[in-house]
């Protein structure tokens, strides 16, 4: 039982049972999925100051917090290396679409739990801080090895998304254009584009932060527009009248149709329009 349960635990449920009863595994293709890369922010560091042994049991707590995560939605966990994490969704179990969500939702929950919960060895209760990176496409996958036969990933969407990775920033999830749109397709989470940066291998880039899920539609009108509520006020320094808008402490402005809900409080600042 151990065996297996170790086998399972290291190739995906079908692709071992396939092992098991002497088939071979051929590659395969699939036209899209979406990958998730992870690394800790300043590990040298951190394995620098600790004992190669706090080290093991550090990572070991991390990944089992991870793991227990990751067994909550439709995805694979490919592999750790040091203090790298790599999961898949949409492979080797196809599931249209969804992937992007699943791997999305997860990225989430892992930031949220990791900075919560996970405290670096040897430090005045620092927080741990993880990098994550997103990229949604093509893959070639299948098992390679017989001693230690490992499930792999291959193509240039597994190097975009550690791009992602290498290229963001502490607690934040940093993706390509490809898994936005496949996200703005939900209608649920709140995304901020980052800009264009150069990705090396690849050239330049727009990319985008994941900031968050919402709940429902009224959360995303609510979170990607400010107000802005025009007001009447009595002639100013002899002009006949005077247009001035409560503006939101903000530098981006649009005005939608709606108000905004009363549960939210926004400070203003009061502009005369000359």
């Amino acid at each position: 039982m151990l065996y297996k349960s170790i086998i399972l635990g290291m190739l995906p449920k079908i692709v071992a049972e396939q092992l098991r009863i002497g088939q071979i595994v051929s590659a395969e293709y699939y036209d899209n999925c979406t990958i998730y890369f992870s690394d800790i922010v300043g590990f040298t560091t951190i394995a620098s100051r600790c004992k190669p042994i706090d080290v093991v049991e550090f990572l070991n707590r991390v990944y089992t917090t991870f793991d227990t995560i990751v067994d909550q939605y439709d995805v694979y966990k490919v592999e750790t290396i040091g203090d790298a994490y790599m999961v898949v969704s949409g492979v080797p179990k196809k599931n249209g679409n969804e992937h992007a969500y699943q791997i999305a939702t997860m990225a989430l929950e892992l930031i949220r739990q990791s900075t919560m919960n996970c405290i670096i060895p040897y430090s005045n209760n620092e927080k741990l801080r993880i990098r994550v990176g997103l990229h949604s496409g093509p893959v070639c996958a299948g098992v390679v090895g017989s001693k230690m036969p490992r499930y792999c990933l291959f193509g240039d969407t597994v190097n975009t998304a550690s791009r992602m990775e290498s290229n963001g920033e502490a607690n934040k999830i940093h993706m390509t254009n490809d898994t936005k749109e496949l996200l703005d397709k939900t209608g649920r989470f709140l995304i901020e584009k980052r800009g264009i940066i150069h990705i090396k291998g690849k050239g330049d880039m727009t990319t985008y932060w994941l900031l968050e899920e919402l709940e429902s539609k009224n959360d995303i009108i609510e979170k990607n527009f400010l107000y802005v509520q025009p007001i009447r006020l009595p002639p100013i320094h002899k002009k006949d009248i005077s247009t001035s808008f409560l503006v939101p402490n903000s530098t981006s402005i649009l005005m939608p149709n709606r108000s905004p809900s009363p549960r939210k409080t926004t400070t203003f600042n009061l502009i005369s329009l000359e």
